[in-house]
């Protein structure tokens, strides 16, 4: 059976006078590797309308695909750059259950 898509959810609570800079770094590693990274279908980054929390949404070919991703420099150096930036970060990983329409 081939891999089925794995998406990765991350809700994230940047520290208040911190939320302007985290926007702008998670926005410089998106313009960074953009169309770079093997086995990634896609992503959004949601903000609240309060500037208090983001949810970040990737989903990537298969779960090895994403686990490449997540021992990948270019990714740990950013979590290493954002984490002093935040409060908490809570991640997931989820399995496709039904999709309507696209984001």
């Amino acid at each position: 059976m081939p891999d089925q898509p794995v998406v990765n959810i991350s809700v994230i609570t940047p520290k208040p006078e911190h939320f302007a800079e985290f926007m702008e770094l998670q926005l410089a590693q998106h313009h960074a590797v953009r169309g770079k990274v093997e086995g990634l279908i896609g992503g959004r980054l949601f903000r609240s309308r309060e500037d208090r929390d983001v949810v970040l949404v990737t989903m990537f070919e298969s779960e090895e695909a994403a686990l490449r991703f997540a021992r990948d420099e270019r990714f740990t150096s950013h979590l290493a750059r954002v984490r002093p930036l935040l409060e908490r970060a809570v991640p997931g990983v989820y399995d496709v259950a039904y999709e309507v329409g696209s984001l």
